[in-house]
């Protein structure tokens, strides 16, 4: 995959192109020493910081050894359709605007949901009772949104497509944060940046491509299931700030039928106790170490 991406990024005019290599061992840092485009930096990592510690790394890299206005974030199954970088520089953004959310497609040509930005429906009491009231999955954009060619003000985005002001980066927006280690990674920091009190816009004219055929199940990587349950808490905990006790049973009933979906993994009901209990505890002090552990437990 990160073959078929780098000959899709390198061919559009990047002035550089970051690539963090996870502690992977199946001959990516050999395949990458061969690459010879100059604009291309790779970072090679002794350890495997997951997902977010990866992105965190990339970015420090593209926002302080490079000269960079912007920074664009996407995943090693992830590329930019060939106008994306094109688009993206013809448009006039003001200061005000600090991210640019791209729209993110199968290669079939639908929309990718698990990269689709979303609205704050806790930004008042009457939203929050009016989506209590329509009972909806999530509080991401209308897939209708896509078809329209203005933009759109959102509230947190994925790292799938996701253009950043470098400026930012340096300055007060940091990097992403860390001990996430996966999940949830990219709408805490999209929506850190909402709460600078910068915009985000939904462009419907860059578009990204996302080939997670490749995304790996729970059921073969169980350890993702403390990730998906703990994460998710802080970020709505964030995002919902004092409504976050009315809403938790939506979260706890969301929760529990993630468990029924998947309650024939081993395991799973520790990994979803614990996660649910470091989520609302706000702990992120658990090491990728001990949880893979809880995940292996004879």
């Amino acid at each position: 995959m990160l073959k078929t991406v780098l000959e899709h990024t390198l061919a559009q005019p990047f002035s550089a192109v970051v690539v963090v290599n996870n502690a992977s061992q199946d001959g990516t840092q050999d395949w990458l020493k061969t690459q010879t485009d100059p604009r291309l930096h790779c970072v090679h990592e002794t350890v495997n910081s997951g997902g977010a510690g990866g992105f965190a790394r990339g970015m420090a890299f593209a926002a302080h050894q490079t000269e960079c206005d912007w920074l664009v974030c996407f995943d090693d199954d992830a590329w930019p359709q060939p106008q994306a970088l094109s688009t993206f520089q013809s448009m006039t953004l003001p200061p005000a605007i600090g991210g640019v959310a791209a729209a993110v497609y199968f290669p079939n040509g639908t929309v990718c949901d698990m990269n689709r930005p979303g609205i704050n429906p806790f930004a008042s009491i009457g939203n929050f009772i009016r989506l209590v009231k329509s009972r909806k999955r999530t509080f991401a954009i209308n897939p209708a949104t896509y078809k329209q060619n203005r933009p759109v003000a959102v509230d947190y985005a994925s790292f799938v497509g996701f253009f950043v002001r470098a400026d930012l980066v340096r300055g007060p927006l940091g990097l992403p944060q860390t001990d996430l280690f996966i999940y949830a990674d990219d709408t805490l920091y999209t929506w850190k940046l909402r709460c600078l009190g910068l915009k985000i816009l939904f462009m419907p004219s860059v578009r990204f491509y996302h080939d997670c055929k490749t995304t790996v199940s729970f059921a073969s990587n169980r350890w993702k299931i403390y990730y998906i349950v703990r994460n998710r808490i802080l970020f709505y905990k964030k995002i919902s700030g004092l409504l976050f006790l009315p809403f938790a049973p939506l979260l706890l009933l969301s929760t529990l039928k993630l468990y029924c979906k998947n309650n024939k993994i081993p395991h799973i009901r520790t990994l979803v106790l614990t996660g649910l209990r470091d989520g609302l505890r706000n702990d992120t002090t658990r090491t990728h170490t001990s949880i893979i552990a809880l995940a292996s437990k004879s």
